[in-house]
């Protein structure tokens, strides 16, 4: 708690963090938090795909012109696969959008929307407030979940 408590005195002035620190763990940090350390992998995995499939003579004819390791993974590799990190970024992204169930887990349900990261009042996503409210919609309940 100690770190929160910290982070909300030195970037109180900031309206995401100002606010009383409550509990760490139902807080839409803590959200940030889980939902990178899901992403990560996806994004890791298929940018090392791309980058090994960088052409391998573009990387030896930089070397052999003189440039060190990283001018070649800077010059060479890196343009090679800028588009592919794009893409890998936004899979990951799509992966985080569709993580309905972990953010209704740890986001305690409520139909209000806040924009402080500190603060566990009843912060509600979209995607997660279709999922708890879902099951118990009528015709016009689900129309209205479908419209958000």
């Amino acid at each position: 708690i100690g770190v929160w408590s910290r982070r909300s005195r030195w970037l109180g002035w900031i309206q995401l963090f100002a606010g009383p620190v409550a509990d760490p763990g139902r807080s839409a940090a803590a959200v940030a938090l889980v939902l990178a350390v899901m992403i990560v992998p996806i994004i890791t995995s298929v940018g090392r795909d791309i980058f090994a499939q960088a052409p391998r003579l573009q990387r030896e004819a930089a070397l052999a012109l003189g440039a060190t390791k990283w001018e070649t993974i800077r010059l060479a590799v890196l343009p090679f696969g800028r588009a592919g990190l794009i893409s890998a970024s936004m899979l990951g992204l799509g992966r985080a959008l569709g993580e309905t169930m972990a953010v209704l887990m740890i986001l305690s349900p409520g139909l209000t929307y806040s924009v402080r990261l500190l603060r566990a009042s009843a912060n509600q996503t979209i995607a997660a407030n279709i999922a708890a409210q879902f099951p118990e919609a009528d015709s016009m309940g689900v129309a209205t979940l479908v419209a958000t």
